[in-house]
C-alpha cells in the first residue's frame, strides 16, 4: 500500500509537471532547427532501419515468432513455483523449543540453557537470549513448556563454517535436534510475528484439522503429520498439543457407596473442600474482609495417598470410609488445551516450507493427504498462513488486472476514436509478458505479489510506447504520407523517446535487482519483471507494433 501512494502520487505530480512547468523550459531552452542524431543513436539505427523494412514485409514470419516467444513463456509459468511474498532477510534467527505438557519451570530452564550452550558453539552465532513462558503484562499466552530464543548472528563476511542463513538454520536444526524430547521450529523475529498474525501459528503453514472427537482429531492429525513430513520441502512439523497434560481422575464406585448408604454429592464435596477448598468464614482488617479457605496443604493435595486416604463420614454415625474404598483413584493423560475456531474443535498442524516454493508444496501436500489420509464424515481441512495469503492476494488481481485493462482499452478508444488502434496498442500487454516471465525464470524468483505488482508496471510502459508510435504515425499519415512511408518514418522518429523510456525505467531498477541489502528480498522478484518485462516490449513495440499498423489498417504496404 505505501508504495502504491508514492507511486500514484508521483505520477499525478509528474502530469501536473508536464503540463505546466515543461512547456515553459521548452520555450525558454529548446534552440530551432533540424534535429541531429547523436552518434548512440546513430550506432542504433544502422541494424534497426533495416530489420524494420524487412519486418514490414515479412509480416507472419515477425507475428509467428512473437506469438512462438509468448506460448514458450506461458509454458514456463507452470514451473516457476508460486509464493505469497519473498522471505525477508532480518539478520537473525528466531528458534522456538516445545517441551513436553507436563514439563514445569525448572525443566524449561535448564532446557533453554543447554540449547542456549549448543547454539553458542557455532561460530556464526554471536548471543542467544531465550524467553520461557509470558510476562504478567506480555502479550504472548505461552505456557512454561515453551522456549523462544532469539539468536543474534556475525555478518556474512565473517561466516567460517557455513556459507549462507539457510545452511546455517540446518545447522543449527542438526545440534539442537539432539537434545532429546524437544520440538524446534526455526523463524525470524519478524516473519514469526507476522506468519503469528496470519494463521495463528508460529509458523508459515497452518493446516487445520475440524471435527468433533478430540481422541479421534488427535489420531488423524497424526497421520496427516506424517503425510505431509515426507513431502520435500517440510520443515519444522508440529501438531498441536492437545494431550499429554497429567490429571487425577476420581471414579466414584456407586455400588460401593450404595452399600455404605453414602450420596455422590457428599463424596464430591469432601473432594472439593480437600482438593479446591471451602470457604469457611471471613475475617476483617478495617474495612477489608477476606475469605477463611479450608483445604489440604499442598504436599498432600499432590499425594495421591493422602488423597485415597480421605475419610468420608457414613451416614448415622457408624463411622468413616477411607475414600480408596468409595472410588478408582489414579493419575491419567489427559487434554491440555481444546481449540475452537468458529465454534467448532480444530488441531492445527504447523510447519516451515524450506528449498521450494509456497504454492507447489501446498499442491503435493493435498494430493498426498488426500490419497493416503481417510478422514470420518464431518472432519475436514482447511490452510492458513502465507498460503492462504497467497491465494486471497491472488484471486484479487484476477479480478483487478482485467478491470485495469479493460479501462485502459476504453481510454484507449477514447482518445484516438478507433477500436482497431486501440486493439493493437492493447497487444502490448501480453507481448510484454514475455520477457517477465523469463525474468523470473532466469532469476530463480518465484510468482508473488511483488513480481504480480511488477507485470502491472509492465503493462503501463508497454501501453505507453504504443501510444507514442501509433500517435505519431496518425500524425504524419494525415500530413499525407502514405502508410508505409508513416510507417518507417514514424518509428524511426520515435525510436528516441521508446528507448529513452525503457532505458530509464532498466537503469532504475538494476540496482534493485542485484541488490543484496535488508528487503532486497521483496524488491527483486518485481525488479526482474520490469527489467526482463521491458527488454522484450521495448523490442516488440519497435517491430511488432509497426508490422502489425499496417496489417489493422488494411492497406498494402506500397
Amino acid at each position: 500500500r505505501p508504495m502504491a501512494f508514492a507511486v500514484s502520487f508521483a505520477m499525478f505530480g509528474s502530469l501536473i509537471f508536464s503540463l505546466t512547468i515543461i512547456p515553459v523550459l521548452c520555450a525558454y531552452f529548446l534552440k530551432g532547427g533540424t534535429e541531429e542524431d547523436t552518434w548512440i543513436m546513430r550506432f542504433v539505427k544502422r541494424p534497426y532501419i533495416p530489420l524494420l523494412r524487412w519486418s514490414l514485409y515479412n509480416r507472419k514470419k515477425i507475428l509467428g515468432g512473437a506469438l512462438a516467444s509468448l506460448a514458450v513463456s506461458l509454458a514456463v509459468v507452470p514451473f516457476l513455483g508460486t509464493e505469497f511474498v519473498p522471505q525477508l532477510e532480518e539478520g537473525s534467527i528466531m528458534y522456538r523449543a516445545t517441551l513436553a505438557p507436563s514439563a514445569g519451570l525448572n525443566e524449561g530452564i535448564r532446557t533453554a540453557t543447554e540449547l542456549e550452550r549448543l547454539a553458542k558453539r557455532i561460530p556464526e552465532v554471536v548471543e542467544v537470549v531465550s524467553k520461557i513462558g509470558r510476562a504478567e503484562a506480555g502479550g504472548d499466552p505461552e505456557p512454561v513448556n515453551n522456549i523462544e530464543a532469539l539468536v543474534t548472528l556475525r555478518p556474512d563476511n565473517e561466516w567460517t563454517t557455513v556459507g549462507s542463513k539457510p545452511e546455517l538454520v540446518e545447522l543449527m536444526a542438526e545440534r539442537l535436534g539432539k537434545y532429546p524430547g524437544v520440538a524446534l521450529n526455526f523463524s525470524q523475529p519478524i516473519a514469526l510475528r507476522v506468519d503469528e498474525l496470519l494463521s495463528g501459528v508460529k509458523a508459515q503453514l497452518a493446516i487445520a484439522l475440524f471435527g468433533d472427537d478430540i481422541d479421534q482429531l488427535v489420531r488423524s492429525a497424526d497421520e496427516i503429520n506424517r503425510v505431509v513430513s515426507s513431502v520435500p520441502g517440510a520443515a519444522d512439523v508440529q501438531v498441536e498439543q492437545v494431550t499429554g497434560q497429567p490429571q487425577l481422575q476420581i471414579k466414584v464406585d456407586r455400588n460401593a457407596i450404595a452399600r455404605y448408604g453414602i450420596n455422590v454429592e457428599d463424596v464430591q464435596e469432601l473432594i472439593e473442600t480437600a482438593i479446591g477448598g471451602e470457604e469457611a468464614g471471613q475475617v476483617f482488617e478495617g474495612i477489608r474482609r477476606f475469605d477463611i479457605v479450608v483445604r489440604l496443604q499442598e504436599p498432600y493435595r499432590q499425594n495421591i495417598g493422602a488423597i485415597s486416604s480421605l475419610l468420608v463420614p457414613v451416614p448415622d454415625g457408624a463411622g468413616r470410609v477411607p475414600l480408596s474404598q468409595l472410588a478408582d483413584i489414579r493419575v491419567v493423560t489427559g487434554p491440555k488445551q481444546i481449540s475452537h475456531d468458529n465454534g467448532q474443535r480444530r488441531i492445527v498442524i504447523q510447519l516451515n516450507v524450506r528449498g521450494r516454493d509456497m504454492g507447489g508444496f501446498v499442491t503435493e501436500a493435498q494430493q498426498r493427504i488426500a490419497a493416503n489420509v481417510k478422514l470420518p464424515p464431518g472432519y475436514f481441512v482447511t490452510w492458513g498462513g502465507q498460503f492462504e495469503n497467497q491465494q486471497r492476494a491472488m484471486k484479487r488481481l484476477a479480478i483487478i488486472v482485467p478491470i485495469t485493462i479493460g479501462l485502459i482499452f476504453l481510454l484507449l478508444f477514447s482518445s484516438f476514436g478507433s477500436l482497431r488502434q486501440a486493439s493493437l496498442i492493447i497487444l502490448n500487454v501480453p507481448f510484454a509478458m514475455i520477457g517477465g516471465i523469463l525474468g523470473l525464470a532466469a532469476s530463480r524468483q518465484y510468482l508473488s505479489v511483488p513480481a504480480s505488482v511488477g507485470f502491472i508496471a509492465l503493462f503501463g510502459v508497454a501501453v505507453l510506447n504504443g501510444v507514442v508510435l501509433v500517435s505519431y504515425i496518425n500524425g504524419l499519415r494525415r500530413e499525407g504520407l502514405s502508410l508505409t512511408d508513416a510507417v518507417l518514418k514514424g518509428t524511426e522518429l520515435r525510436l528516441r523517446p521508446v528507448l529513452m523510456t525503457a532505458t530509464v525505467a532498466i537503469l532504475g531498477l538494476l540496482p534493485l535487482l542485484f541488490s543484496s541489502g535488508a528487503g532486497s528480498e521483496v524488491q527483486r522478484p518485481l525488479a526482474a519483471v520490469v527489467v526482463g518485462g521491458l527488454l522484450s516490449s521495448t523490442a516488440l513495440t519497435l517491430l511488432l507494433l509497426p508490422t502489425l499498423y499496417g496489417w489493422f489498417e488494411g492497406g498494402a504496404q506500397e
